[in-house]
């Protein structure tokens, strides 16, 4: 399904009209993220984007691969604005198509968890965001590589894999389920040994999760890795070590007001590669998108890889 809406045009200059040209814009949307904020999407998109800077259309996926499709197709037909509407699994997608182009990606949160969404400023609000796209500005990320296959915002191993998993053959979204799969999954999973190659050493240690981190934040505010920065060409890996399981449902609050370093069994590292081996089946996630493999799994920083717009503060 496609729809389309011309620009407004100002200007009777020929120079002018090229100098303030509308930007060609499409929405890609998920129909099928979270809570189906996005069916509105039509509605919001006329009432709050600013039609004097953007020409756009509104694209919808059909089937798993298809915002890729899309992208390219977008591309071929000149846009320059490609803007992912659903969660962080259709940002990611999107944006990993993106990757060493000139197109610009801004962010609609229609998702459960909007992770990135929120650490960039968008907020969870459809309207909001639209209106912050009016003047957002554009910046360009770095982004992550797991054996080749790109994520954006975070990616982990374990515990936070496993969760991802059991959310994927879920009908239910939202916080409350999310949630509940958390709880599941804690009590179930156990850490395991991993040997963890980093830039500068190697070690063996018992983990009961690790994420390799981009940006800072899953959905929900929930913070696993405060330092991490989207520009600077490392990530931040995360290791929560072998512990009682009491201590990390006692350490939920401190991933959401930034202090998840202070944990005893969190250990935190600046890297640009990371290689991970252990025995057995492998949880993992990227960008929230659940998948389970053997075998080694290197990470590796892509740097300066996707153009984003990023909402102004204030």
């Amino acid at each position: 399904m496609e729809h389309s809406h011309p620009p407004v045009r100002i200007n009777t200059n020929v120079v002018l009209d090229e100098i303030l040209r509308p930007k060609r814009t499409i929405f890609i949307v998920n129909p099928k993220a979270g809570i189906q904020s996005q069916r509105r999407i039509q509605e919001s998109v006329d009432k709050n984007l600013d039609h004097r800077k953007f020409e756009y259309g509104i694209w919808y996926t059909e089937k798993p691969g298809h915002a890729g499709e899309l992208v390219r197709k977008a591309q071929a037909e000149g846009y320059e604005i490609i803007v992912a509407v659903g969660g962080d699994g259709s940002v990611n997608e999107i944006g990993s198509a993106m990757l060493d182009t000139d197109l610009q990606l801004g962010i609609i949160p229609a998702g459960s968890g909007n992770g990135l969404a929120m650490h960039l400023g968008y907020g969870r609000n459809m309207d909001a965001a639209i209106r912050k796209l009016n003047t957002a500005q554009v910046k360009t990320f770095d982004c992550g590589l797991f054996n080749g296959r790109p994520f954006i915002n975070l990616a982990g191993i374990g515990f936070d894999g496993l969760v991802s998993n059991l959310m994927q053959g879920s009908y239910w979204r939202g916080f409350i389920p999310y949630f509940m799969k958390s709880v599941e999954a804690g009590l179930v999973y156990t850490a395991k040994e991993c040997l963890i190659e980093i830039d500068d050493r190697s070690f063996t240690e018992k983990c009961f999760a690790i994420t390799v981190a981009n940006g800072p934040m899953y959905g929900y505010n929930v913070t696993i890795a405060p330092d991490a920065l989207m520009d600077d060409g490392f990530f931040e890996l995360v290791i929560l070590k072998d512990a009682p399981k009491w201590q990390y449902f006692a350490a939920v609050p401190a991933t959401l007001n930034g202090r998840i370093y202070d944990a005893e069994f969190v250990a935190h590292y600046k890297t640009k590669k990371v290689k991970i081996t252990t025995e057995g089946d492998n949880y993992i996630h990227l960008d929230g998108e659940g998948l389970t493999m053997r075998g080694e799994m290197n990470f590796e920083i892509k740097p300066k890889a996707l153009k984003v717009l990023v909402p102004k503060l204030g």
